[in-house]
């Protein structure tokens, strides 16, 4: 796969999905020094491959579909698994498809619903389920046998009558592979307002949503589980709720204070912060919240309102901050911060994808190679760049 032509070593997670379309700047902080024989935040790490390098045995590029609608790569980093919308007609049916990433090639396909759209998937960590939110259902797919075991729509909303039901967000999956959290927009009516969205749980052993928290925000948007995954965050309309995740239904602690509407959010390695993207008057700021104290200060403000933010990530090492802007555009770049001074990092900017725009990413466990997918002019690609 072309390579993607960077600066420095970008080692994070990220998954993608929105423009960005303004200029960063950073906020300044003490900077700490690392530990004993510890990697420098950012450094590349030995035996790792040389940034912008294409990754080994990937080729020019993956055909995945029409339009790539979520990415994510297996735990053992060895594939990819690319939710795509195709065209047939009037319709658009949505395939799963794997891509090996040491042939590039797509070596299964398997088909999600015959028409409608996608969200991004998520993969347990044993790498033996993935889930992904299609149309009004959770679809839970077999990795291993390459089947889907079950469409499960959500519970019935409590509604006014002719009301809509909310749209399906973000998942997460608990660390045993147990549960899978779903967060729902509350429902609305024509003219009528808004109600609050909700958490949805969903028992892997069962196959079925065993319960629902409300919340108090009608839009519901990233969840982010604590290393450990004994809480979790979500993200509202009306802030940051943290959660209790130890119960078979989330039990709500404090929201996070000083924090007004957020979209996005990402957790620490350490469990230590949880980051946070703000929307509407806070659209353009990123917020680092303390899992121990429960506040949010701001670590990085746009210099130009409004701004379109989405997947803030977080690099393995905790050392990095990574965003993707222009995303909908060919000049789409990643830009990195400093987690330890909270201030932009130019010389780890990313840039050069080779697409039309980018609709997902994920980065393969181990942190070395960043996966991207995007339009290319009639069709959407899957290319790999070591990092």
């Amino acid at each position: 796969m072309n390579s993607l032509v960077g600066k420095a070593r970008w080692t994070g997670a990220l998954a993608v999905a929105a423009a960005l379309l303004l200029t960063a700047t950073g906020v300044g902080a003490a900077a700490a020094e690392p530990a004993p024989g510890a990697l420098t935040p950012g450094a590349p790490t030995p035996g790792a491959p040389t940034p912008g390098a294409p990754a080994p045995g990937a080729p020019a590029g993956t055909a995945v579909g029409w339009r790539a609608l979520g990415l994510a790569a297996s735990p053992e980093g060895t594939k990819a698994y690319v939710v795509a919308a195709d065209r047939s007609g009037s319709r658009t049916p949505v395939v799963l498809r794997t891509v090996d990433l040491r042939s590039g090639a797509v070596v299964a396909e398997l088909p999600l619903a015959e028409d409608g759209g996608a969200g991004k998937p998520v993969v347990s960590q044993d790498g033996r389920r993935l889930y992904v939110v299609v149309a009004d259902r959770l679809v839970t797919v077999d990795t291993v046998a390459g089947t889907v075991l079950s469409r499960t729509p959500a519970p019935e909303q409590p509604r006014p009558a002719d009301w809509t039901p909310g749209a399906l967000t973000g998942l997460a999956v608990s660390p045993d592979g147990s549960k899978v959290y779903a967060g729902q927009n509350g429902p609305a009516g024509d003219g009528q307002g808004v109600r609050p969205g909700r958490v949805l749980v969903f028992g892997t052993e069962l196959g079925a949503f065993t319960g629902t928290l409300p919340l108090r925000g009608y839009g519901v948007g990233g969840f982010a589980l604590q290393a450990g995954g004994a809480t979790g965050y979500v993200a509202t309309d009306l802030g940051v709720e943290h959660l209790d995740t130890t119960t078979a239904v989330p039990t709500p602690l404090l929201p996070v204070e000083r924090l007004g509407a957020t979209g996005e959010l990402a957790a620490s390695p350490d469990g230590l912060r949880v980051y946070a993207l703000g929307i509407q008057a806070a659209a353009g700021t990123g917020y680092a919240i303390s899992t121990v104290t429960n506040t949010a200060r701001p670590v990085f403000t746009f210099a130009t309102a409004p701004a379109d933010l989405h997947y803030v990530s977080v690099s393995p090492d905790g050392g990095r901050l990574y965003l993707l802007k222009d995303s909908w555009t060919p000049q789409a770049s990643v830009l990195a911060y400093s987690t330890a001074t909270d201030t932009a990092v130019p010389g780890e900017t990313l840039t050069g994808f080779g697409l039309d725009g980018v609709s997902a990413a994920a980065v393969v466990p181990g942190g070395h190679t960043l996966l991207v997918a995007g339009i290319r002019g009639q069709g959407s690609y899957l290319r790999t760049v070591a990092l």
